[in-house]
């Protein structure tokens, strides 16, 4: 059975996940992953997001793929000292240091990092020998690639599905640090590839030139964002254990819907349903998360790379969570400021409600005209929804992307 794993940037996220349908979470303490920027978990975090994974009987892997310095190992070894009480379900890991820690002083299972870059099965056999039970591959990868490596190799294969590309070889850059002084390997990028670039000549500073790449300026490193949900049947069938959502530093409404989306897609497959007609309406979801224009990544071959613009594509406005239901009424945790118009609640399971909201109620049943962040504000809904749905406010897209399918239907 083909695990689905989406991105835990925080506590909340985690169990939006979980609650949208993952099977599995990844997440970071406040040091050494990739991502440093997210919220990441404090000790007491991680604890509670482990009773809860493991009571909803999904599982939680830890983050622990920075490239380290010798300064940084006093606190690395702290931290295994902490994780063997409370052992997650596996440790990601990329710099052979770590990897060395983590094998001779735990028992957790080991998932080599896809910043790691590895690209064939000899180098994954080679690790076995040091409790690596799961490689996340290499984003260069093609499905024949992938079906070969598998052929050699009985470790689990993890593919990366949906999210956010990097223009630098398996993620591995150094554009961040040389510019800004903050270090990708060490999870805190600029995402200096998604600047707008131009040429100056160094007797005359002030009269930069634009490389007139596109009338919008110039983005050579800026990549597409990946969706490969078009080909999750060929993922499936070229071997991968695991199918992984980018996005720990995305919101909860793009973790719970491409949560939900490919849960739904997975099920779809799985029971042998017709999905290839559901693609359409499975991309329109997609569509409503921000996101830059989709591709398939490298894994129909050699993918587009770079974009006319560093922006994000927004369908949809994310207004406020379902914490409470009763007697018609729902309690909302507004999220972005709610006022009358056209809505839709978003369920777990795909399900949507429609709804025109003419009117916002108080605590005390007292009408209001809007709802902002951080209120609570009741509404009255045409049928009952359970906690943790969402509300949203969407406008229709535009962008024209269906390309994505179209490469593959």
């Amino acid at each position: 059975m083909v695990e689905l794993l989406s991105p835990g940037g925080n506590l909340e996220k985690i169990k939006f996940a979980i609650h949208y349908g993952a099977d599995a979470v990844y997440c970071a303490l406040k040091k050494f992953g990739l991502r440093s920027q997210a919220s990441n978990l404090t000790k007491g975090d991680y604890l509670e997001a482990l009773d809860f994974v493991h009571i909803e009987g999904k599982k939680l892997y830890l983050t622990l793929n920075a490239y380290l310095f010798d300064r940084d190992f006093e606190e690395l070894f702290e931290i295994v000292d902490f994780l063997n009480e409370y052992p997650p379900d596996g440790v990601i890991v990329s710099d052979l240091g770590v990897l060395n820690v983590v094998y001779k002083n735990t028992d957790i299972p080991i998932h080599i990092s896809t910043q790691a870059n590895v690209t064939n099965s000899y180098a994954a056999n080679f690790l076995k020998d040091f409790n690596v039970k799961r490689i996340v591959l290499a984003r260069e990868l093609t499905l024949e690639d992938i079906r070969r490596f598998k052929k050699g190799t009985d470790l689990e294969l993890e593919a990366f599905i949906h999210g956010a590309m990097c223009m630098a070889y398996s993620g591995r850059c150094f554009l961040s640090a040389y510019l800004t002084g903050r270090s990708a390997n060490k999870g805190d990028c600029t995402q200096s590839c998604r600047w707008k670039y131009t040429v100056i000549e160094h007797k005359r500073p002030n009269m930069p030139m634009d490389v007139e790449e596109h009338k919008e300026g110039t983005f050579i490193f800026n990549s597409y964002d990946m969706c490969a949900l078009p080909i999750l049947p060929q993922l499936i069938e070229s071997g991968v254990s695991s199918l992984k959502i980018e996005g720990r530093m995305k919101s909860v409404y793009y973790v719970s819907v491409v949560t939900s989306v490919y849960r739904d897609a997975l099920n779809t497959i799985i029971e042998g349903g017709d999905f290839k007609s559901m693609i359409p309406y499975y991309m329109k979801e997609l569509e409503s998360v921000s996101h830059r224009p989709y591709s398939l990544g490298f894994y129909l071959g050699q993918p587009k790379q770079y974009l006319k613009s560093s922006g994000y594509i927004r369908n949809c406005k994310f207004c406020g969570v379902v914490v409470d239901y009763s007697d018609g009424m729902a309690k909302i945790q507004v999220r972005d400021r709610i006022e009358r118009g056209h809505y839709e609640i978003i369920l777990p399971n795909l399900k949507r409600v429609s709804l025109n909201l003419d009117c916002l109620y108080d605590e005390d049943g007292n009408a209001k005209f809007y709802g902002n962040p951080n209120e609570f504000v009741y509404i009255r809904l045409p049928e009952k929804v359970e906690e943790l749905s969402l509300l949203r406010k969407c406008h229709e897209s535009n962008s024209g992307e269906v390309e994505v399918q179209k490469a593959v239907l």
